[in-house]
C-alpha cells in the first residue's frame, strides 16, 4: 500500500513536468518557425512594398543608385544596421509623390502616397524584419564593414556567396552584399539562396581572415 501511495504523487509531478516541457517546446518551435533565423525561410511581406531594384539599383539599369548607408545609417557606426524612419523616405518622396507626374504606375503612386500619409500622420512604418539571428548570438555590423572596407589591399576568400577570392578593401555596398547578396537587384529582399549563415560559416570566415574565434566575440 505504501508503494501505491508514493507512486501517485510522483505520477502527478511527472505529468506536470511533462506538460510544462511540452508547452515550452511548443512556444520555442512557434517563435522559431514564425520568424526563422537568417536564411532558413522566405522573407515576410512588408507593410509597404520597397523594391530595392528601384531605390538601390544602378542608374544605368533604371534605379536611383542610392547607397546602402543612406537608409541604413547605423551600419558603419554600431551593431545593428537599422531601418530608416519615415522622415528619411520623405527626403526624396516630397518630390516624388502622388501629386507629381513622375511616370509612375498607379500602383506605385498609391504606395508612395501611403508613405507620405504615414509622415503627415506621424505614424512609423512597421517594417518586418528579414534577417534575424538567434537571441544568444550577436553580429556587429560596424566591425565587419570596417574590416571589409578599410585597411591595406589584400585578397581573401570568404565562405559566402560564390566563394571567389575578393580584392579588399570593398565599397560599403559590396561589403553588405557579402552576406546579404545583391540586394540592389532584389525586388523583395530575401536571404541568399542556399546560405543560412550558420555558426560554421561564421567560424570559417573568421579563420580564413585571421579574425578571433573566441566564443565571447559572438555569444552573449
Amino acid at each position: 500500500m505504501k508503494l501505491g501511495v508514493n507512486i501517485i504523487p510522483l505520477a502527478l509531478v511527472g505529468l506536470v513536468v511533462t506538460i510544462i516541457v511540452a508547452f515550452l517546446i511548443y512556444v520555442l518551435a512557434t517563435s522559431w518557425f514564425s520568424n526563422a533565423p537568417f536564411g532558413l525561410s522566405d522573407a515576410p511581406p512588408q507593410p509597404i512594398p520597397f523594391p530595392h531594384t528601384v531605390h538601390a539599383g544602378s542608374v544605368e539599369q533604371g534605379g536611383a543608385g542610392i547607397q546602402c548607408e543612406f537608409c541604413h545609417r547605423n551600419v558603419t557606426k554600431g551593431a545593428a544596421a537599422t531601418v530608416p524612419a519615415v522622415e528619411n523616405c520623405l527626403f526624396c518622396h516630397k518630390q516624388i509623390n502622388a501629386e507629381n507626374d513622375t511616370g509612375e504606375t498607379s500602383a506605385n503612386v498609391e504606395q508612395i502616397q501611403r508613405v507620405v500619409d504615414k509622415y503627415h500622420d506621424n505614424n512609423p512604418i512597421n517594417w518586418e524584419r528579414v534577417h534575424r539571428l538567434p537571441d544568444h548570438a550577436r553580429f556587429v555590423h560596424e566591425a565587419h564593414i570596417r574590416f571589409l572596407t578599410q585597411g591595406e589591399s589584400r585578397i581573401v576568400t570568404l565562405p559566402m556567396g560564390d566563394e571567389k577570392p575578393q580584392q579588399l578593401p570593398l565599397s560599403i555596398g559590396e561589403a553588405c552584399s557579402v552576406c546579404h547578396g545583391n540586394v540592389a537587384g532584389m525586388i523583395e529582399v530575401q536571404p541568399q539562396e542556399g546560405q543560412s549563415l550558420k555558426m560554421g560559416t561564421c567560424l570559417d570566415c573568421h579563420r580564413q581572415t585571421n579574425a578571433s574565434t573566441d566564443c565571447t566575440i559572438c555569444h552573449k
